[in-house]
């Protein structure tokens, strides 16, 4: 569907949409891939995979038509579930689907906090509350979170869950390493991170503890903290092409700091937000010389780095060791006979 309304859009926009294209197009997906699971094969966290093709094929798709190509973003739909026994007996159990950063697209910024699928509104924390053993400490987006081009993407939602009740936690989250990509010159988007505080070990000095993106079963203490974040948008096209005006709003706004606005090449005053046009003009001076003389302007993706450089930082920037490639582990199942497994071991 994704496929054939783009094609839709960029060749002729009068034609209305409907179901004719799909014979026009053949998918072929091999057996044992992700997309097209052998038996037992893992199921869940379909989502992520339904949103991160939508940053697949706009990045294939884009690159015969870059007017039309967006970032990559928000490509998931993250869950959060807490459940157990309140000190009354009572059963509590929540399901809650979180959102983030969208990308940035050719006609203007990403949504920040926004939801990728329609239809979809937030629950009111007041219901949350009512209704559940927690108390939502802090519900906002992430400054500077969205990456920066002449469009913005969206900033990442982060929560702060405090738990009234002893339970267990699950997350099935994505981009805990690899960074939504910016495109024609625009910056990556933040990665997201899970953390839980353990306040019920200590009110003082409490440990933190860095999550998976996908770990199950998480025991929690009355009183611990889940710090829950979301990923940014990825940004569209050249930074320093961005309005100073527009810059300076989204500080007054509390979507960019004043150390972010320099990513655009613009130079804020403290506390009005307004703009040192001098200090702007020779910022931006200074980025495009040293730009130019790196050459970082001339790949069509910005990923924040190669796969291998951003496994190499792993640890140090997230708290968690790299994961392995599947030909780097001893795989046992009827999915191993598939000819792209072979050819791995081969």
């Amino acid at each position: 569907m994704f496929v054939g309304i783009y094609m839709l859009v960029v060749h002729d926009t009068n034609v209305v949409a409907n179901d004719g294209f799909h014979d026009l197009l053949e998918v072929t997906i091999p057996e044992g891939t992700l997309l097209h699971p052998i038996r037992p094969a893992a199921l869940s966290c379909r989502t992520h995979f339904l949103g991160r093709l939508m940053d697949v094929l706009s990045g294939l798709l884009g690159q015969r038509a870059p007017e039309f190509m967006t970032a990559a973003g928000f490509s998931d739909s993250p869950h959060f579930m807490y459940s157990g026994y309140k000190s009354n007996g009572e059963w509590f159990q929540l399901y809650w689907i979180g959102f983030g950063g969208i990308p940035a697209r050719p006609i203007g910024d990403g949504p920040d906090g926004h939801c990728l699928w329609p239809a979809m509104k937030a629950i009111p924390n007041e219901f949350l509350e009512m209704y559940y053993p927690l108390r939502i400490e802090r519900f906002d987006t992430v400054a500077d979170s969205g990456g920066a081009g002449r469009y913005r993407g969206g900033n990442a939602q982060r929560i702060f869950w405090r738990f009234l009740e002893r339970g267990t936690i699950s997350i099935h989250d994505d981009r805990w390493l690899s960074k939504p990509w910016g495109v024609l010159g625009g910056e990556p988007g933040a990665r997201s991170r899970k953390t839980l505080v353990r306040y019920s070990a200590s009110e003082t000095d409490p440990p933190r503890e860095a999550l998976g993106s996908k770990q199950d079963h998480i025991v929690v203490s009355k009183g611990d903290v889940l710090e829950w974040v979301t990923w940014g948008g990825g940004g569209w096209g050249d930074p320093l092409e961005r309005d100073p005006e527009v810059v300076a709003l989204e500080a007054r706004r509390r979507l960019v700091t004043v150390e972010g606005a320099k990513r655009y090449g613009v130079a804020l005053r403290y506390p009005d937000f307004s703009i040192d046009m001098a200090a702007t003009e020779a910022l931006r001076r200074d980025l495009k010389a040293a730009r130019d003389e790196g050459s970082e302007m001339t790949e069509t993706f910005n990923r924040g780095g190669s796969w291998e450089e951003l496994k190499a930082r792993a640890l140090e920037e997230t708290g968690l060791p790299p994961p392995k490639a599947p030909w780097e582990v001893e795989l046992r199942g009827p999915m191993t006979r598939g000819e792209h497994f072979r050819a791995w071991r081969a």
